[in-house]
């Protein structure tokens, strides 16, 4: 029985194969699009799904959430990208009038390592409607079961753009919580 046990101690174990390599996913983009009132929040929750430190730049919505009390990764991201701010988990850009919106969204996606999530809220110029395509994913702030989501879903597929419908996140406390860079009340799939 000793020797059973000593050998238990003692044996090495069989070597381990080498894990095989991660291969990460590119960095995820994606666009928000709807309502003043819905974009802001959803975008918001999208990055927070997508995977903190991310920035969230902002256009056509004055109710872009102000600096506060943020991580430290947060912050690093927000001082990459000036002018932004930085919010609980989330860094906040934002983005100038329409002309110069896409330039000023392109600067940014080249000093972000991380995801980015633009929120365009309201009717967009020629030049936003390009820049769409530009992101991995379009997301339409609205209920999946009605007909203006499923249109709009609709429309960005024949534009050969991956797109999906989500609920914004409730007003209060969700909403609050996702403004603030905290957490996130969806998952994207």
């Amino acid at each position: 029985m000793s020797s059973r046990i000593t050998a238990f101690f003692m044996t090495p174990a069989a070597p381990v194969a080498p894990a095989e390599a991660v291969v990460t996913p590119p960095v995820a983009r994606a666009v928000v699009l709807g309502a003043p009132g819905d974009v802001v929040a959803l975008g918001a929750a999208t990055a927070l799904a997508l995977g903190p430190p991310a920035l969230v730049a902002v256009w056509g919505e004055d109710r872009t959430p102000p600096a506060g009390v943020a991580t430290r990764a947060a912050a690093r991201l927000a001082a990459r990208v000036p002018p932004a701010v930085a919010r609980g988990r989330l860094a906040w850009l934002a983005l100038p009038a329409a002309a110069e919106a896409a330039d000023a969204l392109r600067r940014a996606s080249s000093l972000v390592t991380g995801p980015l999530v633009t929120a365009l809220a309201g009717p967009r110029s020629s030049a936003l409607e390009d820049l769409i395509a530009e992101h991995d994913l379009a997301i339409v702030a609205a209920d999946p079961e009605t007909a203006l989501a499923r249109a709009a879903v609709a429309r960005l597929h024949a534009r050969g753009i991956g797109a999906r419908a989500c609920r914004p996140p409730r007003r209060g406390l969700p909403r609050t919580i996702a403004l603030a860079g905290l957490a996130a009340s969806m998952e994207l799939a």
